[in-house]
Parts: structure tokens; C-alpha cells; sequence
């Protein structure tokens, strides 16, 4: 088999009714790599590259993209790295696991990258790892992606992650829905990715250890369009299990299908629907999806805002506010990784060490701290890393242990709540 040839598993596994809603015009072959126009490579700079699936999310991947750019810049003003000028590359990977892959190996094979940003889903950052990382020892920080598996499969190698994995995930939406929310009976509308599927396999082991506790599921391939499917089906077996509230970790174009067929489908008073940390906020409410939106909770991986300083470089930048937190996540992992580089290189460290040292419970240290990183290292041995997006502490495995998790309503606050707030006992058989 190829080395970036797509497996065919997931389609053979397919249902009729599933087969039937996979979209054909689909471009797995397009590889799209950019530079800054005002900071261009040169025989002398140095080089990163960041994974944004630009074509797919362009509103998302402009601010990611920008916040790398902000990093980039404050760097450069102060003495690049070792006195090299650094230049992040931008590649569209379309948020299609293969596309990733490809654009890794041309990034380092064509481009001397020296170090990846993203990208953003577990299952890209999965074959980056397997294919393209770990085999050539490239460091590589992952903005968004959550998957367990991802540090078992790095065997402490130069992979780190800035949110919160899927154990801390489960164990948060866990204590949301039956002990903060009083659920007992949920239903998981999950994807097959790697994501969704630890996601579902936590819930279901933490539900057997709940009085009355009861969880079941809906499994849905990412290559299904759901817009084309009635589903009501599966709305009415939802319904018919009792749950009285869903759990959703579909991407988004599906997350935001399967919300309006919910909404179209339902009967009778809405269960709390919390939507996965796949899916952006703003997506979500820029769906319009009507009374719906008073029963829908989010989770994201981060704090809720952006840090003002950040939130109006990237303004400046793209002549919008900017929404996303993964901003902050992006703009301290640049700075993390030119700091390590840095590091490597003048004492003679491991990666790996450079980047424990960055991040441990030493002197604090932010991004203003840049051009001394050197002298702080020499001085005080351990660091302690707290940026746009606050405190970073990885560990051997490359998980952060400070990162954050909030849940909150997608409602307007001005709107009256629903019954969806509440178990609804009497809901279904």
C-alpha cells in the first residue's frame, strides 16, 4: 500500500442508507502551501509550518493562522532564532486526515520545516505522527487535538498538546450531565474517528457506575452528508430511549445537520443537547437554528475569552474580532517551540528536555521573556510558561496539566429558558 493511501475500512463498513449520502465531489489530491507575503523565505531563515484546514474553515484557520503571524513577528523583532529570521509556512490539509499527511512530509522533505503547528483533529494529527513526525523526529504541538491514543502513540517523543485530553473531557461532561445537571439517561450521537469513539467509550464507562445510569448510541461516518438524510428514524429512536440528554461529537457541517433534524424531528419538549468541542461556538450560532439553541450546551477546551492584547493583533491583521481561543493556544505553542529551539541549540539539550524545561514550575516566563531565554534558563534551570492562553505545564507525555474545560449555553441570555434545562422524567416510553 502507498504510504499516504487512504484506508478503505470505514467504507466497507458503511450502511446502505450511509452510502447513499457520501458526497463524489471530493479533491483528496489538492496540496496548497503559502508564505506570509511581508516575511518570505531566504537561504538563512528558519522554518515552521501550521496545518489549518483554510479551504474547509476559513474563518477559524484566518485567526489561528494571524496568531501564529502575531508570534512570529515579536520573535523576528527580537533577534529571531540565533539571530535567523523565522518564517511559519501555512498548508490547507482541507481538515482531511491524508491531505495532512502529504503536506507534512512535503513541508519537511521540501520546505527543511523544522516544526509543526496542528493540526487541529485527532485523526490527522494520528497519521502526521505514524507517517511523518515520529519517523523523521520533527516536534509537533497540536492546538486542539484530544485523543488519548495520541500520547500513547508518541512513547514520549516530540509530541505535545495544549488542550485538555479526552479522560479530563469525559471526566468534565460526566459530572456536567449527572451530577451538576441530574441526567441518568444519555445517548451519544458519535462519529467513527478517534475522537468520538474515546469520547464514547469514556462516557459508557462512566455511566455504569451511575444509580439508574443508562447510555446509548448513534455511530455516523465523517464522509456521510447528513443535510441529505431525513433521519427521522434516528431521531425517533433517540427520543423512544428515554434520554434526556444527547451528547454530540459529529465535525461541524454534521453537528450542525444533525441539531436541525433533532429540532425538525423531535416531539414534545427538547432534551439538553451538549455539542462536543468539534465544533467552534460560533459555528453553532451562526446556524440560526431557532428555539433549538435554548436546550444546546457547548464545551470547549479553553477559557471562553481571548486575551484582549492577542484578540486586537489579530483584528488588526484581519480587519474582524477575532472568536476563537485556539488563537491563544497557537501564538504561545510558535513561541514555546522557537524558545525550545533555541534552547537545543545553544546548550546542547534533548527537545524533549528543552520543552519540560520551557514548561515546568520554575522562574514564570512569558512570550516578553523571548530574547532572555537563554540567560533564564542558565540562571534558573527550570521555567514556568504562562502566555495569551495561560499557564502551560506539559508533561513527559506531552499533556498539558493546566489546561482549562468550560461548558456554557449557546442561548441568547435574554431568552427564556426551555424545559430542556431539566431531566425530563416523564420523556419518551
Amino acid at each position: 500500500m502507498p504510504l499516504f493511501a487512504e484506508p478503505e475500512d470505514e467504507l466497507k463498513s458503511l450502511s446502505i442508507k450511509e452510502l447513499m449520502n457520501i458526497p463524489l465531489e471530493r479533491d483528496r489530491g489538492s496540496m496548497v502551501i503559502t508564505q506570509p507575503d511581508n516575511n518570505k523565505m531566504a537561504t538563512d531563515t528558519i522554518h515552521f509550518a501550521i496545518l489549518a484546514p483554510i479551504s474547509s474553515f476559513p474563518v477559524y484557520s484566518g485567526e489561528i493562522i494571524a496568531a501564529a503571524d502575531v508570534a512570529t513577528e515579536w520573535i523576528n523583532r527580537h533577534g529571531g532564532i540565533r539571530g535567523k529570521r523565522l518564517v511559519v509556512l501555512r498548508a490547507d490539509d482541507e481538515e482531511n486526515t491524508p491531505v495532512s499527511a502529504r503536506l507534512a512530509h512535503t513541508l519537511i522533505a521540501d520546505y527543511d520545516v523544522q516544526a509543526l503547528v496542528g493540526p487541529a483533529t485527532s485523526n490527522s494529527v494520528e497519521d502526521v505522527l505514524k507517517k511523518v513526525a515520529i519517523p523523521k523526529k520533527i516536534p509537533l504541538i497540536t492546538q486542539a487535538a484530544s485523543a488519548v491514543e495520541l500520547a500513547h502513540l508518541s512513547k514520549q517523543q516530540l509530541f505535545w498538546r495544549m488542550v485538555a485530553n479526552n479522560e479530563q473531557q469525559v471526566t468534565f461532561i460526566h459530572q456536567f450531565l449527572t451530577e451538576q445537571m441530574n441526567h441518568r439517561k444519555l445517548y451519544v450521537v458519535a462519529g467513527r474517528d478517534l475522537y468520538s469513539q474515546e469520547l464514547l467509550a469514556g462516557l459508557e464507562n462512566k455511566m455504569t457506575g451511575v444509580a439508574g445510569g443508562v447510555i446509548e448510541h448513534l455511530s455516523l461516518s465523517h464522509l456521510v452528508y447528513l443535510e441529505g438524510m431525513n433521519l427521522q428514524e434516528e431521531v425517533n429512536r433517540i427520543q423512544d430511549s428515554g434520554a434526556t440528554a444527547i451528547v454530540i461529537t459529529l465535525p461541524t457541517a454534521q453537528m450542525n445537520a444533525m441539531l436541525k433534524k433533532i429540532r425538525t424531528h423531535w416531539r414534545g419538549d427538547l432534551p439538553l443537547i451538549l455539542a462536543a468541542d468539534t465544533v467552534k461556538p460560533k459555528y453553532i450560532r451562526d446556524a440560526e437554528l431557532g428555539t433549538i439553541a435554548q436546550c444546546i450546551y457547548t464545551y470547549v477546551a479553553s477559557p471562553a475569552d481571548l486575551n484582549p492584547t492577542l484578540r486586537d493583533s489579530i483584528k488588526a491583521l484581519l480587519n474582524r474580532d477575532s472568536a476563537g481561543f485556539d488563537a491563544a493556544y497557537v501564538h504561545d505553542a510558535v513561541v514555546l517551540l522557537a524558545m525550545a529551539n533555541t534552547l537545543v541549540a545553544e546548550f546542547n539539550i534533548d527537545y524533549k528536555d528543552a520543552m519540560q524545561a520551557l514548561t515546568g514550575t520554575g522562574q514564570t516566563i512569558s512570550h516578553k521573556d523571548y530574547q532572555n531565554i537563554s540567560a533564564l534558563y542558565k540562571k534558573h534551570g527550570q521555567l514556568q510558561y504562562s502566555g495569551f492562553s495561560g499557564r502551560i505545564q506539559f508533561n513527559e507525555f506531552g499533556e498539558n496539566l493546566a489546561a482549562q474545560l468550560k461548558i456554557y449555553s449557546i442561548a441568547d441570555s435574554s431568552q427564556k429558558p426551555l424545559p430542556c434545562n431539566k431531566p425530563m422524567v416523564n420523556s419518551g416510553p
